[in-house]
């Protein structure tokens, strides 16, 4: 019912709950905790997997040399989650977001004031959200111009993060 791609591991979430993984497997990335279940949603890093539960908490294995796999403590009410290279980002049921791992171009630092999230997507090194009112927000890295949005940008519905683009 799910999947996702890393660098050069793959996910796939079935309909039991349960995750299957495969590929390279130099970090841990494939090794899926055991015993977990009940997962609603799986996102995969460069070398790093990440599981949203049922329950609204967040697990995840792998490669953890910038603290991608450190799901900061107390985290609950996740209704999404997002994660390239070596940053995750969770999208809670307030729609306020929280953003770990890698933060080389900033792209953990969640911008102030940065509310009513509905929808989250990981670059590589950038972040995009989508707010209710239909308007998209990008931190982090700029260099390709993944953050400069075409004039009027409004009524968006969904987004999505490429590598070092967004859409």
């Amino acid at each position: 019912v799910g999947i996702a791609a890393g660098w050069a591991h793959s996910l796939a979430l079935r309909q039991d709950g349960r995750v299957v993984a495969w590929g390279y497997n130099v970090y841990g990335q494939t090794d899926v905790p055991p015993g977990l279940s009940d997962v609603v949603q799986v996102a995969a890093g460069a070398w790093y997997s990440v599981a949203l539960k049922n329950d609204g908490t967040v697990v995840a294995w792998g490669d953890n040399r910038t603290g991608q796999t450190a799901v900061p403590a107390g985290l609950t009410d996740v209704v999404a989650i997002s994660a390239r290279g070596a940053a995750t980002l969770a999208l809670r049921r307030d729609g306020s977001l929280v953003a770990w791992g890698g933060n080389s171009r900033g792209q953990t630092n969640v911008p102030p004031g940065l509310t009513n999230a509905v929808a989250v997507a990981a670059g590589n090194l950038f972040e995009l959200a989508l707010r209710s009112d239909g308007t998209v927000i990008a931190w982090g890295d700029n260099i390709y111009g993944q953050g400069d949005f075409a004039a009027g940008l409004i009524n968006v519905t969904a987004i999505a993060a490429g590598g070092a683009h967004g859409l």
